[in-house]
């Protein structure tokens, strides 16, 4: 008896580690036009990591978080978020747990900045609901959040680029899902704001406690910030772990096919010279 409650107590305690769990990926696999770009990837993102995806053009990387967001169907594979299968959640459901801010977000809308911020909210009103208090509060304090409070009644197309992917970070922010999907946030900013928005989106993270998953380019910031890389080759992971274990100049060498110098800062945590 004391065997079997043993064993009990264990699956139960699997069980809620698994529903804790952020995403479980297994086994995907997923081909454009018969072209494979994933391959047999199996992963883990627990709930309240900083998971940053590393790897050449062409490596699977948006794909990936296609895949994990349920935009891209046709995979073969497993995915649970917070141990329920992707694909049972209804799509308003799963907005309301996952947010996700694609690489290039459309520019062409004719809207007020406040208004497509707001349009984060749209998971959380029914259909003919109006805005609440505390809509309107997420939107100012996520404008506030991306210092764009000053663009609030600016249209959208007049904006540049780089305040144009301010506006749409601020909208995923909104949202308020417990997993933030972002594909390259910080292109086309400059360095002043690439830093500003990881240090944000590090906030979330420690104080909010949301998992971040962010596809990006730049090494360095991926090191860091983030608490685990994922770098990826040709459709596979190629290694994962903490920064300074997934960081060197023969990985990056093998990976991108340039040669690096790694060196380390104040805080064990590695940064690359070419």
């Amino acid at each position: 008896m004391v065997l079997n409650k043993g064993a009990g107590e264990a699956g139960e305690v699997k069980a809620r580690a698994e529903e804790a769990r952020a995403i479980e990926a297994r086994d995907l696999s997923f081909s454009y036009n018969g072209t494979p770009v994933l391959d047999g990837i199996t992963l883990r993102i627990e709930d309240g990591e900083f998971l940053s995806i590393l790897g050449p053009n062409g490596a699977g990387k948006t794909t990936l978080i296609k895949v994990l967001t349920g935009i891209a169907k046709g995979y073969a594979g497993e995915v649970m978020m917070y141990g329920k299968p992707l694909g049972s959640y209804r799509r308003r459901e799963l907005a309301q747990v996952a947010s996700i801010l694609p690489q290039n977000p459309p520019v062409t809308l004719p809207f007020l900045v406040k208004d497509v911020v707001m349009m984060g909210r749209s998971p959380h009103l029914g259909r003919f609901e109006m805005e609440r208090p505390h809509d309107h509060e997420a939107v100012d304090r996520a404008m506030e959040l991306l210092s764009i409070v000053q663009l609030a009644d600016r249209n959208l197309m007049e904006l540049s680029g780089g305040e144009v992917k301010r506006v749409f970070i601020a909208q995923a922010v909104a949202q308020e899902s417990r997993i933030l999907f972002l594909d390259e946030p910080t292109a086309n900013l400059d360095i002043n704001y690439q830093i500003e928005i990881f240090k944000i989106l590090k906030t979330f993270n420690e104080k909010l406690k949301k998992t971040i998953v962010l596809i990006t380019h730049d090494i360095n910031h991926a090191a860091r910030f983030a608490g685990r890389i994922l770098l990826m080759k040709g459709g596979t992971i190629f290694r994962e772990g903490r920064p300074e274990k997934v960081i060197d100049a023969g990985t990056i060498n093998t990976v991108f096919g340039t040669d690096v110098e790694v060196r380390y800062d104040g805080s064990n945590k590695p940064y690359i010279l070419i």
